[in-house]
């Protein structure tokens, strides 16, 4: 065997125990993990005072998101037709350093997506970020959002009832942050 097949064995040998090291945390956090996002089909001018305060609204949730685990901010502008309204909320078990990086990362993400778009959201594992020029705080949301984390099982009575005891069981429960589980079916709520 050559020199470079010997080379080449070795390299091979370390790729493949290389690739069965677990990943750290640190380069993929479940928090960053992108749930779903949307914008409205509304656009704004490039370089517009609509723009101007988009970004003045992101930054000052990103800046809020470094002490609080909530929080929402109107940029009022020189027309109604330049005031945006946004809000940012973290999961209830995240720290402060978590919530600002998920915010961050959510607020980056929702800037790519939405990009000149009136309004925007991105819910990512840890966070949600939300933007529009329309007032939407205190108004009941009545958007379907579905994420489906596996496979078609078609009719199966024993997961659907413990889906709903899950999703029982988080509605029944006090406090703003919930948790739940049955098996491998998993709940999370959170209000403010």
């Amino acid at each position: 065997m050559g020199r470079s097949s010997q080379f080449l064995s070795l390299l091979l040998a370390f790729l493949v125990s290389f690739s069965s090291l677990p990943i750290p945390s640190v380069l993929s956090s479940s928090t960053d993990s992108f749930v779903f996002g949307g914008c409205t089909q509304e656009k704004y001018a490039q370089n517009s005072p609509y723009e101007s305060n988009v970004n003045s609204l992101l930054t000052s949730l990103l800046n809020s998101a470094t002490y609080s685990s909530y929080n929402n901010f109107t940029i009022m502008g020189s027309t109604p037709q330049d005031v945006v309204y946004g809000l940012y909320q973290c999961r209830g078990d995240l720290s402060m350093p978590d919530c600002a990086t998920c915010v961050a990362r959510s607020a980056s993400q929702i800037g790519d997506l939405c990009s000149q778009t009136c309004g925007g959201a991105v819910q990512l594992e840890g966070c949600y970020v939300k933007y529009d020029n329309a007032t939407f705080l205190g108004v009941e949301d009545k958007t379907v959002v579905l994420k489906k984390c596996g496979p078609s099982i078609g009719y199966d009575t024993d997961s659907i009832g413990r889906r709903d005891a899950v999703m029982d069981s988080l509605a029944s429960s006090s406090g703003p942050y919930r948790v739940g589980g049955s098996g491998q079916i998993q709940g999370v709520a959170q209000c403010v």
